[in-house]
């Protein structure tokens, strides 16, 4: 119920709250305390923000160097100041101000010899992480660190240097650091057709000679006719490991639509038919039409399980485009020869190989004497 009087009670109680939270605000701002709050919520936070776009800035410049380098012939196709434009035109860009300086471009790249190895450290806390960084695989690193529209390289401080008392105190920077490796992949879902290393080696030159990748068209050199194992023109390989037959050509695998999952170094599931399934068959044409490359593995070994079902070993994986095909149910001449070299009773597979990079597999990087011309590249650090 109300009394009267209550009013005058409830304003001055309001009063009174109001000179308690002044009085409070004053003594904090006396003893620094919202100084210090305000240096940790906006100066440090403005640091973990310039991490955060430096750290972007070196991912993307060390996959986009590595993408170059890893398909490099020649010192001109990765120069030092080919990839340092490229380097500081990515970290530029994933930074809000457009600005990031490129500290260093390091790594060991055979093709740029120029390239300087890079040292244990960067410091600021950002040192690239070497867990998976073996020497013998090529890599680069990009490191980057803090750079202002205004071409600065310290972020000024808004309310620390108060908090400090030191006029001197201009702010602070900070490092990021990227690595990636790059190499030939352990595993990944290819095409269900497994080529024998006999025929690669041959269509390859032992593994020196490759198509360019598309888009670019190779002459029709390269172009190889691939035979089924099982068929009288398809080129035996030398003996294999023992227990194991050592056929060439090339086989059907185990497949959900048209595709196998393949380790390097563990078999593979496969059949000994001589007529694709029909998942290839719809696939295959869209295939060869995109010009796709299509990750399939080399087998060194084929095993019988008996009746159809066999085992492949896989020596490793390459990389390879469809161009046609004369099978039981499906036939295409060649798009790049406008020939069809296979008739009658033959059942072969046209393409190419090539060393072309392939889409990130989540897998390990291979040795490098495992390389059949696929190629990925993965982060590190």
């Amino acid at each position: 119920m109300w009394r009267p009087g209550m009013g005058g009670i409830l304003r001055r109680l309001h009063r009174d709250q109001r000179g308690a939270v002044a009085t409070v605000f004053a003594i904090l701002l006396a003893g620094g305390v919202l100084l210090g709050m305000l240096a940790l919520v906006v100066d440090v936070g403005r640091l973990y923000a310039e991490r955060e776009e430096l750290q972007s800035g070196a991912d993307s410049a060390v996959v986009a160097l590595a993408e170059k380098c890893a398909q490099a012939k020649s010192v001109t196709d990765c120069s030092v100041a080919d990839v340092a434009t490229l380097a500081a035109r990515y970290a530029d860009a994933n930074a809000k101000d457009g600005s990031a300086n490129v500290l260093e471009i390091c790594g060991d790249v055979p093709a740029s010899p120029f390239i300087l190895s890079c040292d244990s450290t960067v410091g600021n806390l950002t040192d690239c992480i070497p867990a998976e960084y073996t020497e013998d695989r090529p890599y680069l690193e990009v490191r980057t660190g803090t750079q202002t529209s205004d071409d600065e390289f310290l972020l000024s401080p808004s309310f620390a240097q108060m908090l400090l008392g030191n006029g001197d105190y201009a702010g602070s920077g900070v490092r990021a650091c990227a690595r990636a490796i790059w190499g030939p992949p352990v595993s990944g879902s290819g095409l269900a057709v497994t080529f024998s290393t006999c025929e690669f080696d041959e269509a390859t030159t032992d593994g020196t000679v490759y198509a360019a990748p598309p888009p670019a068209v190779p002459s029709d050199s390269y172009e190889q006719t691939l035979y089924l194992h099982n068929t009288d023109k398809a080129k035996t390989c030398p003996a294999g490991p023992s227990g194991w037959d050592f056929p060439g050509g090339f086989g059907w695998l185990d497949e959900t639509e048209c595709q196998a999952f393949i380790e390097v170094d563990e078999t593979v599931g496969g059949n000994v038919s001589v007529s694709p399934s029909k998942s290839c068959k719809d696939l295959l044409p869209g295939w060869r039409d995109n010009h796709t490359v299509l990750l399939v593995p080399i087998h060194d070994g084929i095993l019988g399980k008996g009746g159809s079902k066999v085992e492949y070993h896989v020596a490793g994986l390459a990389a390879f485009v469809v161009t046609g095909y004369h099978l039981p149910g499906l036939s295409e001449k060649s798009n790049l020869t406008n020939k069809a070299p296979c008739k009658g009773d033959d059942k072969c597979i046209y393409g190419y190989f090539t060393n072309a990079l392939m889409p990130p597999t989540g897998g390990a990087i291979g040795d490098p004497e495992d390389d059949f011309g696929a190629t990925i590249i993965t982060l590190i650090g």
